[in-house]
């Protein structure tokens, strides 16, 4: 029980009025916003790590037919 912050006042503190106030939905665009960002940073550097190889198309054209 000494860790209990609560008091027997029925009044918020300031900081309990500041999370009651708290807007979720703004919260949760923001945890939407910050992966989106960082699934495109992460796409783009696998890109960049390790790009694709030729197309089998385009590889067996630039074969020429003499060999």
């Amino acid at each position: 029980m000494l860790d209990d912050i609560r008091n027997h006042d029925p009044r918020p503190t300031p900081e309990e009025t500041e999370w009651m106030n708290t807007d979720p939905f703004k919260g949760a665009m923001r945890v939407l916003v910050m992966a989106g960002v960082s699934l495109m940073i992460g796409m783009a550097g696998s890109f960049v790590a390790m790009p694709d190889e030729l197309p089998a198309p385009l590889v067996a054209s630039l074969v020429s037919p003499a060999q």
